[in-house]
C-alpha cells in the first residue's frame, strides 16, 4: 500500500484509540448520557467543586462515563502532536462531526508525514486526500468500517481488556478543575502498540480534556499529546470532490 495513503489510517486508528480507551457499557448515566455523581472534587490549594465524576468514582467507571459523553458529542477538535524518537514533531487537528465525518490537517517534519503538510476529509467513510497541487483525489481506502469498529461498544469492551485504569488525583487545565487518570495499554486490538496514557476529564461536565500518552508502535518509541476543545460546537465538513 501506498505509504502516504497507509498514514492517515493508521493515525485515525491511534487517535481513536487515545480517545476510546475504555468501555462504553456496564455503569449507570444521566439522562444526559453522561453519568452522575454526588459530592465534589477536591481542589489544589483546598476547597471543593460540584462534581460530574469525583474521587470516589471507581477509576474505570469515571473514563467509561466520559467516552460515552464522548461519543455522544456532536462534534469536537482534537489537537495532536506526535513525536517519534528519531524525528521532529508532526502535528495535526482533527476536526469530528457526528456520525462519521472528519477532517484532518497535518504538518510537521515527522519522517511518518513525509516532511510536508497533508490534509484529509472523511465523509461517509470515503476518504479523500489533498494532493501536493492543491487538488483533491479520492483514496482507496474505505474508512467506514474502521470508523464503526472504534464506535462499537463490543470493540471499545475489547480494548478494555488492555487497560489497566487508575486514579492519579485532581488537578488544574486552563483554569478548570480536573482529575487525572493513567492506564496502559498492550497491543489493543492487535495493534503491534503498547502505551501509557494519562487523561484530563473535567469535573464540570466528566468529558475528556487532555491525553498525555508514552509508548512504542511498530518497534519506534512514541511521545503524544491531544488536547480536545470545541465540544458541540457548529463544524461544517463536506466532502471536497463534488
Amino acid at each position: 500500500m501506498n505509504h502516504q495513503i497507509k498514514y492517515p489510517a493508521v493515525l485515525l486508528c491511534l487517535i481513536l484509540l487515545l480517545t476510546a480507551a475504555c468501555k462504553t457499557t456496564g455503569s449507570s448515566s444521566g439522562k444526559d448520557g453522561i453519568g452522575t455523581s454526588s459530592g465534589g472534587v477536591s481542589l489544589p490549594g483546598g476547597g471543593t467543586a460540584p462534581a460530574v465524576i469525583s474521587e470516589s468514582d471507581k477509576p474505570l467507571d469515571a473514563m467509561t462515563r466520559a467516552m460515552r459523553a464522548q461519543l455522544d458529542a456532536k462534534s469536537y477538535r482534537a489537537h495532536v502532536t506526535t513525536t517519534l524518537a528519531d524525528g521532529a514533531p508532526s502535528k495535526m487537528l482533527i476536526e469530528y462531526v457526528a456520525p462519521d465525518s472528519y477532517r484532518m490537517t497535518q504538518s510537521g517534519q515527522g519522517d511518518a508525514a513525509g516532511g510536508s503538510s497533508m490534509e484529509y476529509v472523511i465523509v461517509k467513510g470515503a476518504m479523500y486526500m489533498k494532493t501536493p497541487k492543491g487538488e483533491w483525489a479520492k483514496s482507496p481506502i474505505d474508512a467506514s468500517s474502521m470508523i464503526k469498529a472504534f464506535r462499537d461498544p463490543k470493540m471499545l469492551d475489547e480494548l478494555t481488556k488492555t487497560a489497566d485504569v487508575k486514579l492519579v488525583g485532581p488537578d488544574m487545565l486552563d483554569g478548570a478543575p480536573m482529575l487525572v487518570y493513567e492506564y496502559t495499554q498492550t497491543n489493543p486490538m492487535g495493534m503491534n502498540l503498547k502505551n501509557t496514557s494519562r487523561t484530563w476529564l473535567s469535573v464540570a461536565d466528566g468529558l475528556p480534556r487532555k491525553t498525555e500518552s508514552e509508548g512504542e508502535f511498530d518497534g519506534k518509541k512514541t511521545k503524544t499529546l491531544v488536547t480536545m476543545t470545541d465540544y458541540n460546537a457548529d463544524i461544517k465538513i463536506e466532502s471536497p470532490v463534488k
